[in-house]
């Protein structure tokens, strides 16, 4: 019964559905992408959000001055929560039908890119104006579906039908809540992206008529055929872009990864000066503690953990002999395991240099390497 409803619903609401399911997909591109780096909490997954999402089109005012212009379209597809998507899922679901509907697949594809790329251009020139934040992320379909919200309030206003006035009221409570909401909180909701949409979708509104008129005609399926391809076209520019930017995040992260073995490296003599001219306990144990995340791991966990051991106790006392020497011993095993994973992350640096043209030095900590 329920795959029969739906499967009805699908054919008889496909671009409403397809929508849907757009929003679906890369939502689930983006949790499975945010597991493989460091897996989210299942309130930042539910309610918090999962974090930015550049690599799936989301919007900043630096990525348009840049020129990225089809993040206007890209980031009505973005959602970062459970809730975020569930809730505008559902009002899109509602209204995408309702104008599905009334004025047939191919002009609800015109309303939905009219409104987004509308709504978020008036958005960021607001915010751009304000000197907003440049490096804020925006994105979800609530541009949209606000576009719809005001779309549906004008239509219903020049409709002659009494019930389809009383829509008109319906919708003026829907952006009066929407408005209350963003007041109350202001940290999760994008206030000037809402208002952006509802702005652009009061005015279409007063096409009701004619795309009533134009419904099943050539000039209906042009405009529908014309924004799916702006679609098509900004997902394919938000691919190409997204490769390009690959390699310079595998740059950063292969330059990260040497300076911080560098780090590890310099520390490491420390630690052989302290064993062979005393000091500190306190100072070296607080020294092998900010280097936990680099050295308690394996192959290194155990001799970091006696190396730590040792350094609170000579906080407390002087150690003995053979305890000095035990900890030149764990020092040296930890310090021929760096050493290597130094030299490796060096050749991948130098690796990548070569691959891709580049002539960068690697930082000042990552020049002078310690042996």
């Amino acid at each position: 019964m329920i795959l029969r409803t739906a499967a009805r619903e699908i054919r008889d609401y496909p671009a409403t559905a397809v929508f849907c399911a757009s929003w679906i997909a890369v939502f689930a591109a983006m949790v499975v992408t945010r597991y493989g780096v460091a897996p989210p909490t299942f309130w930042r997954l539910a309610v918090l959000g999962i974090g930015e999402a550049h690599r799936f089109g989301d919007l900043t005012l630096r990525d348009l001055s840049n020129g990225e212009v089809w993040r206007l379209m890209t980031c009505n597809f973005v959602h970062y929560s459970l809730i975020h998507i569930g809730m505008n899922l559902f009002a899109f679901y509602i209204l995408g039908t309702l104008l599905e509907s009334w004025y047939g697949s191919w002009q609800l594809v015109a309303i939905y890119g009219a409104a987004g790329v509308g709504g978020n251009l008036l958005s960021a020139m607001v915010r751009y104006g304000l000197g907003s934040n440049p490096l804020v992320h925006s994105g979800g379909g609530s541009v949209v579906i606000m576009g719809l919200i005001g779309f549906c309030a004008t239509a219903g206003w020049r409709s002659r039908s009494g019930r389809d006035r009383d829509l008109t009221w319906q919708m003026v409570k829907a952006l009066a809540i929407t408005g209350a909401l963003g007041i109350a909180f202001p940290r999760y909701i994008d206030n000037w992206g809402h208002a952006g949409g509802a702005l652009i979708g009061l005015p279409l509104g007063l096409t009701h008529r004619s795309m009533l008129a134009r419904r099943g005609r050539p000039g209906a399926w042009g405009v529908g055929v014309a924004t799916s391809l702006v679609i098509v076209a900004s997902v394919f520019a938000q691919a190409r872009s997204d490769r390009q930017e690959a390699q310079l995040r595998l740059g950063r992260e292969i330059r990260a990864g040497l300076d911080e073995s560098t780090r590890t490296m310099r520390l490491i003599q420390v630690l052989r000066q302290w064993a062979e001219q005393g000091g500190d306990g306190r100072l070296i144990a607080r020294v092998l503690e900010s280097q936990a995340a680099a050295l308690d791991r394996p192959p290194t966990t155990a001799s970091y953990q006696r190396l730590h051991a040792l350094a609170v106790q000579a906080a407390e006392r002087k150690l003995t002999e053979a305890e000095t020497q035990a900890f030149r011993d764990d020092l040296a095993i930890v310090q021929k395991h760096q050493r290597g994973e130094l030299n490796a992350r060096q050749r991948a640096f130098w690796d990548y240099q070569r691959k891709s043209g580049k002539r960068d030095e690697p930082s000042a900590v990552s020049r002078r390497v310690p042996s």
